[in-house]
């Protein structure tokens, strides 16, 4: 093997893993399981697609390694292969946020138009300006994913069950509320949610994972 085999063939290897990644749902997928472990089941349920489907998406992302299996009974079970993957998603989908202008224009026309009052906050400016004893910090992802991760001392009440729970919630405190990132809009109903209800509620930008790649406390 010549210097351009050798080259040709580790590229090769790189562009396969950038081909696993160029298609929608494999990237939902990835940024679902960068939360907790599902089954072929629960992703297909997910992300809207028949089990076959969600398959064979999870079988091409398998074969480049960015995902791996374990079994629990009759159930394969899907988590991410090892951190670099939430690594590689993450910078993937800050990059395409902060310099893709067709991204930023889909994120802030929806949000414009499904949630008006919703502002956020990022991770630095709450460190900057808080003390996080100071904080009520909400989890309105599924109760699975916040047994898995959550940041220190947030309370867990999933986007479903918020409305029937307003009592537990303090009208005396800054409430940040989070789910799974930028892309997901399950904190955008909470906030939304909360302060028609007269609650001091914001959204946090960033999901669990960043906060801790930030050096942050979780539990």
């Amino acid at each position: 093997m010549d210097k351009h085999e050798f080259k040709n063939s580790i590229y090769q290897e790189i562009a396969n893993v950038g081909k696993a990644l160029a298609n929608p749902y494999r990237l939902r997928i990835i940024n679902l399981i960068s939360q907790d472990n599902y089954s072929v089941e629960q992703i297909a349920e997910e992300i809207g697609v028949s089990i076959a489907n969600a398959s064979q998406h999870l079988q091409v992302l398998k074969k480049v390694k960015l995902l791996k299996t374990t079994k629990n009974g009759h159930y394969v079970i899907y988590s991410l292969a090892n951190n670099n993957v939430y690594t590689l998603w993450n910078a993937l989908q800050n990059f395409s946020i902060r310099n893709n202008v067709e991204v930023q224009a889909t994120l802030q026309n929806f949000k414009k138009e499904k949630f008006t009052n919703v502002t956020s906050i990022k991770t630095d400016e709450i460190i900057a300006n808080n003390n996080l004893e100071d904080l009520y910090f909400l989890d309105v992802r599924p109760k699975k994913e916040f047994k898995r991760q959550a940041i220190a001392d947030a309370q867990s009440i999933p986007i479903e069950d918020l409305k029937d729970n307003l009592d537990q919630l303090p009208k005396n405190k800054q409430i940040i509320v989070y789910c799974r990132g930028p892309l997901c809009v399950f904190a955008d109903e909470a906030v939304q949610l909360l302060q028609e209800k007269g609650f001091n509620a914001i959204r946090l930008q960033e999901d669990v994972l960043e906060w801790k790649l930030k050096g942050l406390p979780v539990n």
